[in-house]
């Protein structure tokens, strides 16, 4: 089974605690600085950083606030490309995994006791891949967070360095493969295995997987012709409940609109669009889990007010609304679950953090904290 693990600032997005992998709304990454997760185990999710462009820290969620700092000194926080705050070792609390100039290029991870940090896991040498196509994520569905990305030039490939837990083991390479737009690459879970299989936007706009076997990389399976949506918007997540991740992306122009194309679990179905909406602002858009159905909902700020549009796994549903900070720098909202109900909270940083929590069919708050940063 995949654990539960960080979600990176972009906004950033809580998905059922069924994802081992960094995410972030937006254009797939997992670069960036900072992310909700749950570095101590109990269920809510915490504010972890780099610090001082040279620490590492978490501050802890209270359920009602943060708490205590937790912070490591004078760390290598690696490329800015190919960070992520995930379960390495598969105790259920997250860790600081990055791409570090050792060696040439290797793989680091830095655990969390859950009281402090611990110690570091180094690998050997190894070509990181593209930038795009990087993630942390459960290849072989052991609980622990690998290694995936895209390699080469011209006859490009996928490869999987698997996490033993105490370091790094065997590396799975694919045959050649077409690896897609940038926009749009991941690492998700289409057919319900636990193993995160390669998921992209190939040719003009169609959908393309190739599986996991847990040992190395199985079929590929392709879809008909469809509306690939705008870069900035494309996302794998499971938007009906049933363990398989769809493809979801905002469509249109002056009208706009949400469309998810749902995963049968070896090829694609039915195409699933929204009223037309107001889709808010690039850097505050993430699907997350508002009322804790299972089901990742569409969440984002418009204007002054903070919204989630539910799904209802066949279509879209309710829109629930709260009076927001306006704030729309990336990094600065999140959309987690800090008091541990199983529903998606909505945080922004600005002058102190402010919290919005999710009652499932409406909002509570605000609660604030001083900024985690200081």
């Amino acid at each position: 089974m995949l654990i539960a693990a960080a979600l990176l600032l972009g906004s950033i997005a809580v998905t059922p605690p069924t994802v081992v992998q960094a995410a972030s709304a937006g254009v797939e990454g997992i670069n960036g600085f900072a992310a909700w997760g749950d570095f101590n185990g109990d269920g809510k999710a915490d504010y972890c950083s780099i610090h001082m462009n040279t620490d590492l820290r978490c501050v802890l969620s209270t359920g009602t606030g943060l708490g205590q700092k937790i912070t490591a000194f004078n760390q290598d926080h690696g490329y800015k490309e190919g960070r992520a705050w995930v379960d390495f070792n598969g105790d259920r609390r997250v860790d600081y995994c990055r791409v570090v100039a050792a060696g040439g290029k290797s793989l680091s991870c830095t655990l969390s006791n859950g009281t402090s940090f611990g110690s570091t896991h180094t690998s050997g040498g190894l070509d990181p891949g593209w930038t795009a196509g990087q993630a942390w994520v459960d290849f072989n569905a052991d609980g622990r967070a690998d290694f995936c990305r895209v390699i080469g030039t011209w006859g490009q490939k996928v490869q999987c360095t698997v996490s033993t837990g105490t370091g790094f083991g065997a590396t799975y390479t694919s045959g050649n493969l077409d690896a897609g737009w940038d926009a749009g690459r991941d690492w998700v879970d289409v057919n319900g295995d636990g193993r995160a299989d390669y998921c992209r936007v190939v040719d003009s706009s169609k959908l393309q997987c190739t599986v996991s076997t847990g040992t190395g990389f199985g079929a590929t399976f392709t879809s008909a012709g469809l509306d690939g949506g705008w870069d900035d918007s494309r996302d794998w997540v499971d938007f009906n409940g049933d363990g398989r991740v769809d493809y979801c992306r905002i469509v249109g122009t002056v009208s706009k609109s949400v469309q998810c194309t749902l995963s049968t679990g070896n090829n694609f179905g039915s195409t699933i669009t929204s009223a037309a909406m107001d889709v808010g602002y690039q850097a505050t858009r993430g699907w997350a889990d508002f009322n804790g159905d299972g089901r990742p909902d569409f969440c984002r700020i418009n204007n002054n007010v903070g919204v989630c549009t539910v799904s209802n796994g066949s279509a879209f549903g309710t829109t629930y609304s709260h009076p927001s900070i306006k704030f729309e720098v990336a990094g600065a909202n999140g959309w987690a679950d800090f008091n541990g109900d199983g529903r998606a909270d909505h945080s922004v940083i600005k002058d102190e953090t402010t919290f919005y929590l999710s009652t499932g069919t409406g909002w509570g708050g605000p609660l604030t904290s001083p900024r985690p940063l200081a």
